[in-house]
């Protein structure tokens, strides 16, 4: 079976495709910055420093653990809701496999 140039290249995107996602969510770090990147804030993703947020954590333990998830806050720089102007600043951090999934999380 050979395969013609087109099937190559398409075959080659959709790899590129994968292993980029794969590699945008293989560490909460990562999945973070990933995050932070695709809801529009480029510069903020490459600036900002993350943190563990045990507090946080200890205060909704029982519920994270259920979900293996864990709470980290990023430092360095002012990221803003764009509809309520608050800013954000902790992450929920989802394990699922081997790769993290990030949504936001409200302050205490």
């Amino acid at each position: 079976m050979k395969l013609s140039r087109k099937g190559i290249v398409i075959l080659s995107s959709f790899i590129i495709i994968i292993g980029g996602f794969i590699i945008s969510h293989i560490t909460p770090s990562m999945s973070i910055r990933t995050y932070i990147f695709v809801s529009g804030y480029p510069a903020g993703a490459f600036k900002v420093t993350v943190h563990v947020n045990k507090g946080q954590y200890n205060m909704d333990k029982n519920i994270l653990d259920k979900e293996n998830a864990m709470i980290y806050t990023i430092v360095g720089y002012d990221l803003y809701d764009k509809a309520t102007g608050n800013v954000i600043s902790n992450y929920k951090v989802r394990k699922m496999g081997l790769l993290y999934f990030t949504e936001d999380y409200g302050e205490c």
